[in-house]
């Protein structure tokens, strides 16, 4: 029996994604507001710790942090807008150090 090899094609190939590409599925407002992150764990009101939520989007919200956190971990977060909470968990998607000396996050709402 004569097997022949196949080549993908250039359509089904990986392609790099352009520079800039934003792999967000929602479009991201800034958006300052006060908000907390614990460990879903957390027992006690002191183990909050307070952040600066600088965009929200529909599916996540960038943040500023004193001290880095590992990505794929999971937290529970709380945004107050006015009078408002959003309570949701998340998972860390990125954070990388920026230039004021804080951590800036990026999350998913789960």
């Amino acid at each position: 029996m004569n097997k022949r090899m196949s080549t993908p094609s250039p359509t089904s190939a990986a392609r790099p994604e352009p520079k800039g590409f934003d792999r967000r599925r929602s479009l991201r407002t800034p958006h300052v507001a006060e908000a907390w992150i614990c460990s879903p764990t957390a027992t006690r009101p002191e183990e909050k710790i307070e952040v600066t939520a600088i965009n929200l989007s529909r599916h996540g919200v960038a943040f500023e942090i004193p001290a880095a956190l590992a990505t794929s971990q999971f937290y529970v977060m709380e945004i107050g807008v006015g009078d408002q909470r959003l309570v949701s968990e998340v998972r860390i998607i990125s954070c990388r150090k920026a230039e004021n000396g804080a951590y800036e996050v990026g999350a998913e709402f789960c």
